[in-house]
């Protein structure tokens, strides 16, 4: 099994955060089809669909609980540097 590519973690909290692909790759200094060629990589990685058309322009998760911020988690999902 190959390592997975941990800067799609960058591109999914984007997506989430702009809910579309053109946003996305705007603020990512990205082409759109490099975004959704990304987006796609996500998809394949993950065996889900992730984000799902909310309609012509927009995105939205597929899940609620994946519009939670990625942030620097460790282990077990505590925040890195508590106890």
């Amino acid at each position: 099994m190959s390592t997975p590519d941990l800067n799609l973690l960058v591109t999914l909290d984007v997506l989430l955060a702009e809910g579309s692909v053109a946003r996305a790759a705007e603020r990512l200094r990205l082409s759109p089809s490099a975004m959704s060629r990304a987006l796609a990589r996500l998809r394949e990685t993950t065996g889900d669909p992730l984000l799902v058309r909310a309609d012509r322009q927009r995105w939205q998760p597929r899940a609620a609980g994946l519009q939670r911020p990625v942030g620097c988690q460790g282990a077990g999902g505590f925040a890195a540097g508590t106890d």
